[in-house]
């Protein structure tokens, strides 16, 4: 009799999921403040395009005269492609305000959670800016850990969900067309073929899980608009996965951040209307679904 090492019913923690986000912070894909090209109030624009020319800094942190304190953000690309400018950057800055600045231990998905909205912010630790995070950022390599995880974690969530549902395998499976049917059957007999198997469902894709959750009613979205965002959610998984470019450009990158914002609110919408009903701490099990 083989030992049975993993369990199906220990997916989906809420605890273990805030504890891992938590874990993955700003601090680890910004850029140290030591290293930052930045500019000064008195430096005309004319010299910080030269300076930064090749560089393709959006922003630029502004100190004063002194370099001793940032004071300020410049919005550099503005002056790129100008002729020379006499003007100085005293006048063009922007000073600092709350929204330009995020805790070095703020999590990843903070920060991508309002990218596209805010995609440069400066990184605070105690009463010092150590750092300067910006939408580009999310090319690099702890926040593809942190998005995967995200992804994973919606995944356990959604077979949580339908394992609440759908407590036998029958009554979700012909929710599946025949080729996924027969992929996933592949799986459980060469499990079984190991005496490995625990539960149909683990031996699912999350395009499996997709298709089963499509059905469940209780979402307050229209069916259209859960599908699209579904397999969004799926595409970025592939190329995280895959190791593939996803967020090489700013569209890119901008469009993750809506997905995260998706991702994140359709996990809540399993959790209280489908796993917190499953445990008797809501009303009815299942509101009207909007039509097409």
């Amino acid at each position: 009799m083989t030992t049975r090492w993993s369990s199906d019913d220990e997916i989906g923690s809420g605890g273990i999921f805030e504890t891992l986000h938590s874990g993955l912070t700003v601090a680890l894909i910004a850029i140290a403040r030591e290293t930052l090209m930045t500019c000064c109030l008195s430096e005309s624009l004319s010299d910080v395009v030269s300076r930064s020319a090749g560089q393709q800094y959006d922003y630029l942190p502004v100190e004063n005269d002194e370099r001793s304190e940032i004071v300020g953000l410049l919005h550099a690309i503005d002056f790129a492609q100008d002729s020379p400018c006499v003007e100085i950057v005293m006048g063009r800055y922007r000073p600092l305000s709350e929204g330009d600045l995020i805790g070095a231990d703020a999590s990843i998905l903070d920060f991508i959670k309002g990218a596209d909205s805010k995609p440069r912010r400066l990184v605070v630790s105690g009463d010092k800016i150590v750092g300067f995070v910006t939408l580009s950022d999310l090319q690099k390599l702890p926040v593809r850990a942190a998005l995967f995880a995200l992804i994973t974690g919606l995944e356990l969530t959604m077979s949580e969900a339908i394992n609440n549902e759908f407590p036998k395998k029958e009554k979700w499976w012909g929710l599946l067309n025949e080729r996924r049917q027969e992929k996933v059957n592949e799986k459980i007999r060469e499990s079984k073929r190991k005496d490995t198997f625990v539960n149909a469902l683990l031996y699912t894709q999350f395009c499996d899980k997709r298709d089963i959750l499509m059905e469940f009613p209780c979402f307050s979205r229209v069916r259209s608009e859960l599908c699209r965002q579904l397999k969004d959610i799926e595409n970025l998984r592939n190329d995280l996965a895959h190791a593939n470019e996803y967020a090489a450009t700013r569209v890119d990158a901008e469009n993750v951040c809506g997905i995260v914002r998706n991702l994140l609110e359709l996990r809540k919408e399993i959790k209280t209307k489908v796993l917190d009903i499953a445990d008797g701490s809501k009303g009815e099990k299942y509101p009207p679904q909007q039509s097409e």
